[in-house]
């Protein structure tokens, strides 16, 4: 009896060891399994998922990861070429980055000018970027399907949802909305020089002297620009600047209109000033001064533009604002944009949407 029931224990001890060793080896299997599964998940991760949110560009508490720098310079590619333009991804890049920082800049400073953005206005934004307003009639139902689905193609074309692409134009309306703000109080009648640029590889005293008394002869000064400047594009041009209002060239604002008889005189040569870049010299001349002209609408832009420039390297100083951009960065988001023209040629001009 007692040899018996031993046995059954033994036996049944055996069945447990047997039962639990395929429950082992059942965990192992499930185990492996798993882990195998998770190899090309944590690869997904750590090469995909992980670059994409990595961040490039910090703005107080709003953070902008790889990933929407990417979306953003999609979006302005596709809106270049709807406009019938090219794109240059190189220093698009920079530009998006700095445009993304100064968009979000105006944003956190709207409330103080009361600037707001309603939904219509974004709708308008975009129908107008994309050159419509000549054919479509946003009142007309046709028109208006027609629209939606233009937006909805180049959505698709750009691979982004319907409220980042909202977000995008909110954001660079009211960095619009503060330029126009900003430009209120400017002039509309202001002093202007009429500016003239020679370009010279000889800038010794007696060449100068030259051309200063063939300058003070003339009442052409024009003929003695084609006559002594090297650079064909002053050439044909006739290194003509037209009338220029203080703000315009803000570099050579010093120069034109210093305060207490300190600026260039009518008909005076500067000094030579170094172009580096194109490895000469220019010298400018002041042909007329009218003390009440009428901005015109090009410089008024460009006076508009020096405005919020400099009121976002003001704020820019006053906020957290942190760059993410190194090498790195810049080679993985020219890897990820593909530059997808609709031209024949490889030919690209940078347009930025503002």
């Amino acid at each position: 009896m007692n040899e018996s029931s031993y046995s059954r224990k033994e036996i049944l001890s055996s069945i447990y060891k047997k039962k639990n060793l395929r429950s082992k080896l059942f965990l192992i299997i499930v185990a492996l399994f798993i882990l195998f599964s998770l190899i090309p998940l944590s690869s997904y991760f750590v090469n995909v998922w992980m670059p994409y949110q990595k961040i490039a560009l910090k703005v107080e508490n709003t953070e902008f990861t790889r990933k929407d720098l990417v979306e953003f310079i999609r979006f302005n590619q596709r809106l270049s070429e709807e406009q019938g333009n090219q794109f240059d991804l190189g220093s698009s890049l920079f530009q998006s980055l700095q445009l993304l920082a100064e968009n979000e800049i105006a944003f956190l400073y709207a409330t103080e000018f009361g600037l707001t953005v309603d939904e219509w206005e974004i709708d308008e934004a975009f129908y107008l970027k994309l050159g419509l307003y000549n054919n479509f009639n946003l009142e007309s139902e046709e028109d208006e399907e027609v629209f939606k689905e233009r937006k909805i193609q180049f959505l698709n074309q750009i691979q982004i949802d319907e409220n980042k692409f909202k977000e995008i134009i909110r954001k660079s309306l009211f960095r619009e909305k503060l330029r126009r703000e900003l430009s209120r109080e400017i002039p509309t009648l202001q002093q202007h020089k009429y500016i003239y640029e020679i370009a010279l590889e000889d800038v010794s005293t007696s060449n100068l002297n030259k051309i200063q008394k063939e300058i003070t002869a003339t009442n052409n000064i024009s003929d003695v620009v084609k006559k002594y400047s090297i650079d064909p594009e002053v050439i044909r041009g006739a290194g003509d600047f037209g009338w220029i209002p203080k703000g315009v060239k803000p570099d050579l604002d010093y120069l034109f209109f210093s305060e207490n008889n300190q600026a260039l005189r009518p008909k005076e040569l500067s000094e030579p000033f170094i172009d580096q870049e194109n490895s000469v010299f220019k010298i400018y001349i002041i042909s007329d001064v009218n003390e009440s002209l009428e901005l015109s609408e090009e410089n008024f832009e460009i006076i508009s533009e020096g405005i919020l420039t400099n009121f976002f390297n003001e704020k820019s100083q006053l906020v957290d604002m942190q760059y993410g951009l190194d090498n790195e960065t810049f080679n993985w988001i020219n890897d990820k944009v593909q530059v997808a023209s609709i031209f024949n040629n490889n030919e690209q001009t940078n347009v930025i949407i503002e």
